[in-house]
């Protein structure tokens, strides 16, 4: 129906160039410490780097034979898995194992360094929160990274300099 030409249109009655309310805020949860999406998810400090299923480096690793029967040794393993897969941005594979343990100087004629390296590692998986922590703080990413051949040949001539 058109306007009447007597009745007066008061501001309050006229179309609103902006809406009032406002659109509504985000909803945030009333919950702190609950991620709501990809970017809420902490990283770095001590929260590391968390790669896609850790829980499967764990799995294949409770099938692989370590050259030691160590208990503590199963734990800086599993961090530098952890640390490896997450640094590649995938799950852990079984080459991820056999990195780790030639970090740890598992293989040919590691060097005395490794060894005793590998000794100061176990020793402090009994203080750590996160037992395998010193071993994958202590770790070069440039190193993790590389092929298991590729991390020999680093270590080897490493020695040497």
């Amino acid at each position: 129906m058109a306007q009447q030409p007597t009745v007066g249109i008061t501001d309050a009655e006229r179309p609103r160039v902006v809406l009032q309310p406002g659109a509504a805020v985000k909803w945030r949860s009333a919950k702190p410490g609950i991620p709501e999406g990809p970017g809420d998810v902490p990283e770095g400090g001590v929260f590391g780097t968390i790669g896609p299923d850790p829980g499967w480096g764990l799995r294949i690793l409770s099938y692989y034979e370590l050259p030691d029967d160590d208990p503590r040794l199963r734990k800086v393993v599993a961090g530098l898995v952890m640390a490896r897969s997450a640094a590649l941005g995938r799950a852990p594979v079984p080459e991820d194992i056999e990195v780790a343990l030639v970090l740890c100087g598992y293989g040919d004629d590691p060097p005395p360094a490794l060894v005793e390296r590998r000794r100061r590692w176990l020793h402090a998986t009994a203080h750590e929160t996160r037992p395998g922590a010193t071993a994958v703080v202590e770790m070069d990413r440039h190193l993790l990274v590389k092929k298991p051949e590729q991390v020999r040949y680093a270590l080897r001539h490493s020695d040497r300099s």
